[in-house]
């Protein structure tokens, strides 16, 4: 049996999503953080820690990106298997994820990966073809895509960071994630008009939805290197909660032109940040005012910030929901099957 600690410098494993790597151990927090190894044996644990009780925080393993297990982290440090009884003379690409977003309001609580220990040997893992960060809300979180149609439970068991479209449209194009999402929040501010809850304030830190001295302490407020992980391809899909807010306060005609310089300045720090990448906005649905996208975006392209697009996904109705009027697993298959022939029909241009 060998046992080896979780660092970002060892070559054999491969960690996703933004985290502060100084950090020992490292701390898991946004949707889809985790690592990667490729495995040769029967069976392999990970050494984990939930530094709260609540919320809990859930993880799921595939093997080769099919779903083997998925379990909820409990407080304290104690081993997990991910894959038990394998045959061990094959091998196979082992994905750890944390597949429950961020706590904003649970500052101190996140998933703490120590090490890993296995009954086999680790091999050097075949390469991505791309890089693609998705910046967006509970749509992008996959809140509510596991639960039963109808349910009104706000609860973690129901994200997912495998049931959710930006997975599907990765699978299809080789491509490594990053998200950066948060139920309730948009560009300006969150569901309630209130400008705390914004996706746009934080962009350049590591984990910049999270505050407090436990967060900070973590790593959460430091700037993200860029350098470090450069994308291809930029997805935002934002802007729901936005609407959302604006029809709380019945405010869109007072609200419009500030929301869509708004958008602007988002595109605009994204494309400081990654000089490279084209950038993509993924529309809200038709009733969430998705033509501040499409105007944002066409200011973009006449400042020259291009290459930013604009892509539409079909409206989803109630009978494509989960849990709390949001899409289901099934329906995220779908879009993120569009999404992928989108991005890869922008490359191939």
């Amino acid at each position: 049996m060998t046992t080896i600690p979780v660092t970002p410098d060892h070559a054999l494993l491969r960690l996703t999503g933004r985290m502060d790597r100084t950090q020992r151990p490292l701390c898991l927090d946004w949707t889809g953080s985790g690592l990667e190894v490729r495995f040769r044996g029967s069976d392999i644990w990970a050494e984990i820690e939930a530094t709260e009780k609540a919320p809990v925080f859930w993880m799921i393993v595939c093997s080769d990106g099919c779903p083997v297990c998925r379990f909820p982290v409990e407080p304290g440090v104690r081993f997990y298997p991910l894959v038990l009884g394998m045959e061990a003379e094959k091998d196979r690409v082992i994905t750890l994820m944390k597949e429950t977003q961020c706590m904003p309001d649970h500052p101190a609580a996140t998933v703490k990966l120590h090490s890993l220990r296995f009954e086999g040997e680790l091999l050097p893992l075949p390469e991505y073809d791309l890089k693609i960060e998705f910046i967006g809300d509970s749509l992008t979180s996959g809140e509510g895509a596991l639960a039963p149609k109808g349910n009104d439970e706000w609860i973690t068991p129901w994200f997912s960071a495998r049931g959710n479209y930006s997975w599907y449209a990765c699978r299809m194009l080789n491509a490594q994630r990053h998200i950066l999402s948060q139920s309730g929040y948009g560009v300006l501010w969150n569901w309630l008009h209130e400008e705390a809850g914004n996706m746009s304030d934080g962009y350049a830190q590591t984990v910049g939805v999270l505050h407090g001295p436990e967060a900070e302490n973590r790593g959460c407020g430091k700037p993200w290197d860029f350098d470090a992980w450069r994308p291809d391809i930029v997805c935002i899909r934002l802007l729901s909660n936005d609407a959302g807010g604006m029809n709380h306060r019945q405010s869109f005609e007072q609200d419009h032109e500030r929301l869509r310089e708004g958008c602007l300045n988002l595109i605009r720090k994204v494309r400081r940040h990654n000089p490279g990448a084209r950038i993509v906005w993924i529309k809200p649905d038709s009733g969430c005012h998705p033509e501040v996208a499409e105007e944002a975006a066409e200011l973009a392209r006449q400042e020259g910030l291009g290459p930013v697009y604009t892509f539409a996904l079909p409206d989803y109705t109630p009978e494509d929901c989960g849990a709390r009027n949001h899409p289901n697993a099934e329906w995220n298959r779908m879009a993120g099957e569009k999404t992928g022939a989108f991005l890869r029909s922008i490359l191939e241009s």
